[in-house]
């Protein structure tokens, strides 16, 4: 059976943990699996520069990861690039609210420009469900925090060089004796 190859397309502008959460769940369905930091000269700057991000999602990645992960930078049509690279299939992360409409609409689209890729909606899970990288980028910029567990070391490195020394989000971790990443016990 030949190679299973597909494409993970998004902005990552910070690439944040349920990016990466839908790089493992992609990699349990498919061989290989590049990884596309989308940009458009167009719109305004992001946060990070395309180069920047694919270096932060590569410097995000687990070791078990990297030799099946590629990552890139490409401003253009994605569905025909990702058929020009062997892709099997297009991944999209999907989460509850307002996203569904718009990764349909994607997916319909993207249909018409490479009939023979589908897409697959992927979820994450429910501690990442609502995770984006607006939020992190917002709250670093607003509010000079990273919330723990919402984005690698390396990200959260980057976002302190950015916006200087951050103050991670505690709401009682230490108090209940538990880690900032460790989800709160239930009574």
């Amino acid at each position: 059976m030949p190679e299973r190859k597909a494409v993970y397309a998004g902005v990552f502008d910070p690439p944040t943990m349920a990016h990466l959460e839908i790089v493992e769940a992609a990699l349990r369905i498919f061989d290989q699996l590049t990884v596309i930091v989308a940009f458009n000269q167009n719109k305004p700057r992001a946060m990070f520069s395309p180069d920047e991000r694919v270096q932060l999602i590569q410097d995000s990645l687990g070791e078990d990861l990297r030799d099946r992960v590629d990552v890139t930078a490409y401003s253009g049509l994605m569905a025909p690039y990702a058929e020009s690279l062997g892709a099997c299939a297009l991944v999209r992360g999907l989460r509850p609210y307002a996203d569904a409409d718009a990764e349909i609409a994607l997916a319909l689209m993207n249909e018409k420009l490479a009939p023979m890729l589908p897409t697959v909606l992927l979820f994450t899970s429910s501690k990442n469900m609502y995770l984006s990288s607006t939020f992190v980028r917002e709250t670093a910029q607003l509010g000079g925090m990273i919330v723990p567990g919402s984005v690698s070391p390396a990200v959260e490195r980057a976002l302190e060089q950015r916006f200087g020394h951050l103050a991670a989000v505690d709401h009682g971790t230490a108090a209940a004796g538990r880690s900032p990443s460790e989800p709160p016990r239930l009574s």
